[in-house]
């Protein structure tokens, strides 16, 4: 962590001031600075304090709020000003204070959402200790919390926050672990399926978000979600609607305890059984007969009852569907994209050979601008959870699987779930990053078949063993897939695919994913070369040159 970020998490609580008087302002403001506070007074008289109170409390994502009841007149037993603006500053704890107010008017102020009332008259004793105790509760230097390891919250800051809040405001990270464990004196965070908070946070490209392993004291681990305010909105209406109450059996998730502050949400979610990893280290190091098991229990048994109540449509745009689960954003990251390059991964002269077409100029041509594609005559439309990989899978003790993260989980594509976990299999998981002639098999044998169902496997695949893992699991899948939703159509399939893969590949231009992101676009382009010869051999004739060579091409 640097020296900033370090003075950030550990910064005196701030407060802001709400008061129509400006000399019991500055009395308040030399009190909180003597009680180690960071006061903030909002300015201005009658309307305009209002206004500033608003805009000072959301500038400075103040933590507390020391505010008058009386804000336009205090002569007017009416006026209940401050009692109105409450809710206005939340997250902010409001404290109210007042010299005229009785105990009906501290009802009321409860009642509003204010944490605590203290009579003007009862001096800064009583007004100190109302505002320790509360802001024990929601700040964590004050509580004292011990979050370890010690370096967790920078990364988290960095993650979640990164450039674009001032780092004077990163202290909202262990707010957050603070109001989701409110009694807790020591926390010890883990990333999911490790011992230990590596350097990258996320295996998976996951923009301001992250899933940790949490355990509270010497209790048993909850998984905690960190994200931007909005996602966590999101999720939490997704969760009432489409999950709480209405899945199948005991492998479900219960929402404990969520929080909101000024950028960032928090949810804490507890589970029956032992989480021993997330699937993507379960792929890597269990048996096919164990990973089959696995997603049977999810598909066939815990997210059945989505798949009972799926909806027929007819001649309806699988593009738009995905648009529906995804936002658009990653239309306009598609539309945007300048670095599509698939030859950097098959290498020039293979490139030139396969003639496959630029996966991101066929998508615009295809699908964005000028027709679309990926009308269909028939399908069938489910709750999905819209972001099923790898990590957003977690296996216990017994193998059962548990699904977390539901920000996108609503009606869509009902193959889209077995879908988004084969694009990350392919993708991702399998080890075959420097395999050139492995992840080009891969490719090819999953753009082969008419019809939707496993799939037989080559000599060059069984020979090695990580990529027959790989190919086994996408081969049970399918067959998964047409067994929960009853359709057969594979041309659905590698839309879905191609929607996918193009959804990663655009996501990050890092450096550090660059690799990835090139394979994705190598994938993407076959996938296009396919639906544009649908009804012709595969592979293509004039690919036999280079399908079966060795060695590692541009590496």
């Amino acid at each position: 962590m640097t020296d900033e970020t370090i003075k950030a998490l550990d910064a005196m609580p701030r407060i802001l001031i709400v008061d129509n008087d400006s000399r019991t302002r500055r009395a308040y403001q030399e009190l909180l600075k003597h009680w180690e506070y960071q006061p903030i007074l909002a300015e201005g008289d009658g309307q305009s304090l209002l206004e500033d109170a608003q805009a000072k409390a959301k500038n400075y994502r103040c933590q507390l709020v020391l505010m008058d009841m009386r804000l336009i007149d205090d002569f007017d037993d009416d006026d209940k000003s401050g009692l109105e603006l409450i809710s206005k500053l939340k997250p902010a704890s409001c404290i109210m204070v007042s010299a005229r107010a009785g105990l009906a008017d501290a009802r009321e102020a409860e009642e509003k959402g204010a944490s605590g009332f203290v009579g003007k008259g009862e001096g800064p004793k009583a007004l100190k200790e109302r505002l320790e105790r509360e802001a024990r509760k929601i700040c964590a230097p004050k509580k004292e919390l011990n979050i370890e390891p010690v370096e967790i919250l920078g990364r988290l800051a960095s993650t979640l926050l990164g450039n674009q809040i001032p780092a004077q405001y990163f202290d909202q990270i262990s707010d957050a672990f603070l109001r989701l464990f409110p009694d807790a004196q020591h926390l010890r965070v883990e990333k999911i399926g490790t011992t230990h908070i590596s350097s990258d946070l996320l295996t998976v490209p996951r923009p301001r978000s992250v899933i940790l392993k949490v355990y509270e004291d010497d209790r048993q681990p909850v998984i905690v979600k960190l994200a931007r305010v909005h996602k966590v909105n999101r999720e939490l209406n997704n969760f009432k609607n489409y999950i709480k109450g209405r899945l199948y059996g005991n492998y479900v998730p219960v929402l404990e305890k969520e929080t909101i502050l000024w950028d960032i949400g928090g949810l804490k979610l507890s589970y029956v059984g032992k989480i021993e990893q997330n699937f993507s280290n379960f792929f890597k190091t269990q048996p096919i007969s164990k990973i089959k098991r696995s997603l049977n229990g999810f598909f066939k048994e815990t997210w059945q009852p989505h798949y009972r109540q799926a909806v027929s449509v007819e001649n309806i745009s699988l593009f738009e569907l995905y648009c529906q689960v995804w936002d658009r954003d990653w239309v306009m990251r598609i539309k945007n994209f300048t670095n599509c390059n698939p030859e950097e991964v098959m290498g020039a002269e293979n490139w030139s050979m396969a003639q496959s077409p630029h996966p991101i100029e066929w998508m615009k041509e295809n699908i964005i601008y000028k027709r679309d594609v990926s009308i269909v005559k028939h399908t069938k439309t489910a709750v999905t959870h819209g972001d099923l990989h790898g990590d957003n899978i977690l296996v216990d003790s017994g193998n059962n699987i548990w699904v977390v993260d539901f920000e996108r989980t609503r009606d869509g594509h009902i193959l889209q779930d077995f879908i988004e976990l084969e694009s990350d299999i392919i993708n991702r998981l399998p080890c075959t990053e420097e395999n050139f002639p492995a992840f080009l098999s891969i490719c090819i044998a999953a753009c082969e078949q008419h019809e939707i169902k496993g799939m037989e496997l080559t000599e060059s695949v069984e020979a090695q063993s990580e990529m027959k893992k790989a190919m086994l699991t996408i081969s049970h899948l399918r067959s998964l897939a047409r067994e929960c939703t009853g359709l057969n159509d594979a041309r659905q399939y590698l839309l879905g695919l191609l929607f996918n893969t193009l959804f990663r590949a655009t996501i990050s231009t890092s450096n550090q994913r660059k690799q990835c992101q090139q394979r994705a676009l190598m994938l993407a382009s076959i996938l296009c070369h396919r639906l544009d010869h649908w009804g012709e051999a595969w592979p293509p004739p004039h690919w036999q040159k280079f399908i079966y060579q060795r060695g590692n091409h541009g590496q």
